[in-house]
């Protein structure tokens, strides 16, 4: 199993919008990608420089295998393009491998 964590952060007064899309753009097509086994987001609750909030999004795959073909279908870049309109930095990703 691989865990990636998308990083970025948002303005303050987005983070409700930025949940309404991620809810209803993001997550059914993810849900639909072979290989994935689910996303969520989570809201940070600490300060950040420039008065922004980290939203990060933790996906579970079943191999890098399945991440690479999903990420390179289309429907992976139009599920992503109104959330990324409020994207406030550059997102920084990250792959674990799940030590069971």
């Amino acid at each position: 199993m691989i865990v990636r964590i998308f990083e970025t952060a948002v303005e303050p007064e987005d983070v409700d919008r930025g949940r309404e899309i991620f809810r209803r753009d993001v997550v059914p097509v993810y849900e639909a990608f072979d290989g994935c086994n689910g996303i969520e987001m989570q809201i940070g609750l600490d300060e950040h420089s420039a008065d922004l909030v980290t939203v990060v999004a933790v996906s579970r795959w079943d191999s890098m295998e399945a991440i690479d073909a999903a990420t390179k279908r289309p429907e992976y870049s139009v599920a992503l393009s109104e959330i990324k309109k409020l994207f406030q930095q550059t997102p920084i990703i990250r792959h674990f491998e799940v030590d069971d």
